[in-house]
């Protein structure tokens, strides 16, 4: 097996100099040579390493279920393992047992020796591989990070099992930390801590309905069809994307033509092989003495003694006396004495002596001779011209002398020159001949008539020729029959008929060149047909090792990086280190086709976008020659440029760059987005960004081109990005006028909309925000309380995916509660934002202006409580503040406040130092100096009291 190939999936240099200190120390503490290990073990944080010291065809290695199975028919090497195998002490996080088999019922091989390791599950993976320089096979065992093994009940409890789903939606999807966030409700538990514990929304306001994921990070937004979308993949267990998400592009495979077996080996044999020159009756006349004598000096090789004697012969008897056998005497001479060290000329003039003799001769025997040298010779020059008018003239000699045994030989030469020349329809006529059919084996012309049909693209008739004489057919089927049908399965679609017969092919016929196609194709048919993930990634494993073909081995290795290394939705270090598959071998001689290229080019653009590296995979767009390219082809590059351009303008729309949105779309979109089916989002954040940058011109024009793209079908792939709502263009169209309206402070306007869209979408939750906006702005404080917390209570149905309108969204909702004089509500709500804001607030401006206004409001109002508890947890609360909000404009003031604390706290020290430092600071207000001054005095005053 070569498994060289993936020898640079593994980055082992560290390792290996570890390995060999390691086995250098062993051998100076206890006299152990290198050579007497056969094995030892590594063990890492995330995989457990064994090396096998042995020759490449020493061992091989199956895996099935969770049985690993190590077969050899080395005697001394199975015992030797054993014996190892038997002191190695178990890691039983990755193996729970090894047991020794002396015969194996199911190995190929008669007589082979077994080692069973059973694994400690299913999820333990196993990968190995021979490394040529150290002479050893590597076998590692890992777990498989990518099962998925939650039930509805882990998503149905949240509470008790909030841990599980988190974990296991983790390794889902990349942006499953934030959805599993906005799918449960929090705990106090949860949040707990050792000092103080944090609070958030929905602990603190059962009361009220209050749900705290309305602020997730805005920079990992999700709505309610993508939640149900993340519950449809944990419970369909699916970690891959669907095959359209890889390596899409599929070309047609050549077919193969049977092979023309030479009559003769050319380098050892000549003619005569087939003609022997006899003796001849020299005592019967001179001439034939003189013949004999010429016979004798060609035997003897005196070539020079033996054309004075053809001459003489000549000059006495005439030109045509015995021209026939003279001539073949000639051409004999001439390959005899040139056949080790050919000289061209000498050659050419033999061969131009048997191809007259050939046409002007009437000795079938001699004819027949020349035949079969000179069709092996033009056969093997690939003069398939000459060679098909050399078998005409040879099939006709047979059957005009009713040598039917002899008229196989030129009349499969006819069948393979035709198919060389690709004359399809006379291989087909040929072939319906009753004669060919007679002389030639039935499998040979179905095999021609395989051929033919594949190579003319009569799918339907090829499949239907093998399926009604398939029951007939002997085996095993002849390989030119077996693997043109395949293909021709293939090609229709028919991918478990076409799987099936290629597993068959390479059953048979291993050694065949087109194997390496065929491993290939059944990898490919495996994944079309959507089989088990690992088992198919096996499989274009194998294609990849037993390839002997450097453009299918490369095709292989790009299918396998598409599967793993972009399909694959969770990716890990190890995924990515596999993409070193895609750089192309420094040694190869050949340069891929142009298939191979654009294969290529697709994987490594689609890995800069699950890499969500936009700018880069926009670069290397720009590179390709999209214009030279077929429009089909173009149009797949077109796709994923379409989300590229989104995920580029999504970037800049969760930061609130809204010029940037508008840039990028005027930039791309006539290249890349208009060239695709319409995408509503995009278009609700182009429009949305016009609206925030107050540009109402450039939102009309966009608006109008949207408006008349509403009633066209959406795009549906592909979707490499996660959308923020996934709402009909229409519903997103009357949306944008909304925003615009509130925008404008159009509040009659407003209202009138609001309850268009209620009738419109009745269930739509973001209405409720819309109310809420509406009513603070109009300082109906308690309605705008009342629908924020409707709004809040059922986020699960949608989202708010602008961080703007986040930030405007909790601005609203804590300032009517402050204006309310609601402080004890204030301070829990203001905790419970801070918490849930904490972790991605600094990252947008917006978001951050507004935490900054809630941790002040928040400060003052505990300042005015005047409690003494409340001091407590004061000055951590400012100290936060500070380090949150280092250039804030209330520094001042909460500093004052910080030095009021420390007063109460008793740290009467460090309370007059920072009311002196207030004193000092050039920034600080004189209202604020005033204020510390104050203290300070009432602090002597105090002092000198007591």
């Amino acid at each position: 097996m070569r498994t060289g190939c993936f020898v640079k999936m593994c980055s082992v240099k560290k390792i290996f100099k570890f390995l060999t200190i390691f086995l250098i120390s062993l051998f100076v503490l206890e006299n152990i040579s290198f050579a007497q290990a056969l094995m030892d073990q590594e063990k890492a944080s995330t995989y457990l390493r064994w090396n096998f010291f042995t020759g490449r065809d020493q061992l091989q290695f199956n895996k099935k279920a969770n049985i690993v199975v190590i077969k050899t028919l080395n005697n001394d090497l199975y015992k030797n393992l054993k014996d190892e195998l038997s002191s190695l002490k178990i890691d039983q996080s990755y193996i729970k047992g090894i047991s020794y088999k002396e015969s194996e019922s199911e190995a190929n091989t008669a007589n082979a020796m077994a080692i069973e390791i059973e694994l400690k599950n299913d999820n333990v993976e196993m990968f190995s591989f021979y490394r040529e320089r150290d002479k050893k096979y590597v076998v590692d065992f890992w777990m498989d990070g990518d099962t998925v093994t939650l039930n509805k009940a882990a998503i149905k409890k949240p509470v008790e099992e909030d841990q599980q789903v988190e974990e296991v939606t983790a390794k889902a999807l990349p942006v499953a930390p934030a959805i599993t966030k906005a799918l449960r409700p929090k705990t106090k538990k949860s949040l707990s801590s050792k000092s103080a514990p944090k609070a958030d929304l929905a602990s603190i306001v059962k009361e009220d309905k209050i749900l705290s994921s309305f602020v997730v990070d805005p920079n990992k937004v999700v709505a309610k069809s993508e939640k149900e979308l993340l519950i449809e993949e944990v419970e369909s267990k699916k970690p891959y994307r669907d095959f359209r998400y890889g390596a899409t592009f599929i070309w047609d495979y050549d077919p193969i033509a049977p092979a023309y077996k030479e009559v003769v080996n050319l380098k050892t044999k000549i003619p005569e092989i087939f003609y022997p020159i006899a003796n001849r009756s020299f005592k019967k006349s001179e001439q034939e003495a003189h013949l004999q004598l010429t016979i004798n000096l060609y035997r003897k090789r005196k070539w020079g003694l033996m054309y004075k004697s053809i001459k003489l012969f000549q000059q006495k008897y005439g030109m045509n006396a015995e021209w026939e056998l003279v001539e073949f005497i000639k051409a004999n001479a001439i390959l005899r004495e040139n056949i080790e060290t050919p000289n061209p000329e000498l050659f050419k003039n033999a061969f131009s002596i048997l191809s007259t003799l050939s046409e002007k001769s009437e000795n079938y025997e001699l004819k027949k001779a020349i035949y079969k040298y000179l069709l092996t010779f033009y056969m093997a020059k690939g003069e398939h011209l000459k060679t098909l008018q050399l078998s005409k003239n040879y099939y006709a000699g047979t059957r005009d002398n009713f040598d039917f045994e002899e008229s196989a030989i030129p009349a499969e030469a006819m069948l393979n020159s035709l198919a060389k020349l690709g004359q399809i329809e006379k291989i087909q006529e040929l072939s319906q001949e009753k004669s060919m059919k007679k002389i030639l084996p039935a499998q040979l012309i179905l095999a021609y008539q395989s051929y033919s049909f594949l190579r003319s693209g009569d799918l339907k008739a090829l499949i239907s020729l093998y399926e009604k004489n398939k029951v007939s057919l002997a085996k095993p089927i002849d390989p030119v029959i077996m693997y043109n049908t395949a293909e021709a399965y293939f090609r229709v679609g028919r991918y478990n008929e076409a799987m099936a017969l290629y597993e068959e092919f390479v059953k048979n016929y291993s050694h065949e060149f087109v194997a390496s196609n065929a491993n290939l194709r059944i990898a490919l048919c495996s994944d079309l047909l959507d089989h088990n993930y690992q088992d198919t990634l096996e499989l274009y494993k194998k294609a990849i090792d037993q390839s002997v073909d450097s453009n299918v081995s490369y095709e292989s290795r790009i299918r396998y990086v598409a599967f793993r290394g972009v399909r694959k939705i969770a990716l890990d270090d190890r995924d990515r280190e596999i993409r070193i598959f895609l750089e192309q071998d420094k040694n190869l001689k050949t340069i891929p086709d142009k298939n191979l290229t654009k294969l290529l080019q697709q994987v490594r653009l689609r890995s800069l976008i699950v890499d969500e590296k936009y700018k880069e995979a926009l670069t290397y767009l720009s590179l390709l020659p999209m214009v030279t390219m077929p429009k089909i082809d173009a149009r797949v590059f077109d796709g994923d440029g379409a989300e590229v351009i989104y995920g580029i303008i999504s970037e800049f729309y969760k930061k609130s760059e809204y010029s940037q949105v508008i840039k990028a779309w005027q930039t791309y979109k006539d290249k890349y987005v208009d060239k695709v089916a319409q995408d509503p989002f995009i278009n609700f954040v182009v429009g949305s960004s016009y609206i925030k940058l107050g540009l109402y011109k450039g939102f009309d024009e966009v608006y109008a081109s949207f408006e008349k793209l509403k009633d066209t079908p959406n795009r549906t792939f592909p979707i490499w990005i996660a959308r923020g709502s996934f709402q009909k263009a229409s519903d997103l169209l009357s949306e944008l006028v909304l925003i615009k309206d509130i925008k404008l402070q159009n509040w009659d306007l407003v209202q009138k909309n609001i309850a268009t869209f209620d009738k419109k979408m009745a269930s739509y939750n973001k209405t409720n925000y819309y109310r809420g906006l509406v009513a603070f702005n109009q300082k109906n404080y308690k309605e705008a309380i009342s629908q924020f917390e409707n709004f809040f209570s059922k986020q699960d149905q949608r989202i708010i995916y602008d961080p703007s309108d986040v930030a405007d969204m909790i601005r609203a909702y804590t300032d009517s509660i402050y204006e309310l004089g609601q402080t004890d509500k204030f301070l829990k709500v203001s905790d419970a934002i801070l918490n849930d804001t904490n972790s991605f607030g600094t990252d947008n401006a917006y978001i951050q202006n507004v935490r900054e206004r809630i941790a002040y409001l928040g400060i003052e109002i505990t300042a005015g409580l005047g409690k003494k508890q409340n001091y407590m947890l004061f000055e951590k609360k400012i100290t936060d503040f500070k380090k949150a909000n280092p250039k804030s404009i209330y520094t001042g003031r909460v500093n004052y406040l910080l030095g009021q604390a420390m007063v109460i706290n008793q740290k009467v020290k460090e309370g007059r130092e920072v009311f002196t430092s207030l004193m000092n600071d050039k920034d600080t207000s004189d209202y604020i100096k005033e204020l510390a001054k104050s203290e300070l005095s009432l602090l002597n005053l105090k002092e000198k009291t007591l």
